[in-house]
């Protein structure tokens, strides 16, 4: 299903995704976003997802790490994301 939301764009450039979007995608204040812009005008804006992020779905639902660790394995292994 495609939801479509109409923002308005603040006096310095800034638009709010809507919490149950955040929700949805676990982002947060410490999350980043990756932004294209394509060439009919569209704004793509897609969440950037940590190379580890992407193993843990493999064991979604098993807890193997604290978060403190997992952080800690994901500086130690990209320290510079």
């Amino acid at each position: 299903m495609t939801e479509k939301i109409h923002q308005k764009v603040s006096s310095n450039g800034r638009i709010v995704i809507p919490k149950d979007w955040r929700d949805k995608l676990s982002i947060d204040d410490s999350s980043e976003v990756e932004m294209e812009l394509k060439e009919d005008k569209q704004i793509l804006i897609k969440k950037k997802i940590h190379p580890l992020e992407i193993e843990d779905e493999l064991f979604a639902g098993v807890d193997p790490f604290t978060e403190e660790e997992m952080e800690a394995a994901k500086k130690s292994i990209f320290p510079n994301t």
